[in-house]
């Protein structure tokens, strides 16, 4: 990568950890309904806004399709049946009923996993986007101004309070 601003997994993880924690409960709930509705993977979205705001770079339409070939695999096979899992034990079935504590362990021990892959899938981007020709950095509001006017990133101006 040619940028002066090196990608680093951690620092990514940490503001997207941060920005999630910061959402809004309407923010949460459109954009948790966005990934049900219509598929929008959360974490590709606010890598969008870490590059964004950390790092004065927004992806091109085809660079987010190249991101996501990147991470379909690993989306499809790992972090969706996660999340169903997950789900699943949030209204445990009757044969679990009389178990409620066990349902809520393993409800839980699925929730770290789920983020955990949420985390290498963030990782991947961070390797991904190391891998790519980069053009120079911008400043974060130059950035954002352009992914709000061009809509470049998914659902930009229902995420972004700015």
């Amino acid at each position: 990568m040619t940028d002066a601003k090196p990608v680093s997994k951690q620092d990514a993880w940490n503001f997207i950890v941060a920005r999630y924690r910061d959402l809004t409960p309407d923010e949460s709930k459109h954009l948790h309904g966005l990934q049900d509705a219509h598929g929008l993977d959360i974490v590709l979205h606010l890598f969008q806004e870490y590059l964004a705001l950390r790092l004065g770079r927004s992806l091109t339409p085809d660079e987010v399709a190249s991101a996501e070939s990147q991470i379909a695999g690993w989306r499809s096979e790992v972090i969706l049946p996660l999340r169903r899992l997950r789900r699943g034990l949030e209204d445990p079935p009757s044969f679990a009923s009389g178990q409620p504590e066990s349902a809520q362990a393993l409800r839980a021990l699925i929730a770290r996993a789920e983020l955990e892959a949420e985390q290498a899938e963030l990782y991947a981007l961070c390797d991904w986007l190391s891998s790519q020709a980069c053009p120079p950095a911008r400043t974060s509001t130059i950035v954002v101004d352009e992914l709000k006017r061009e809509s470049r990133m998914q659902y930009a101006s229902l995420s972004w309070p700015w």
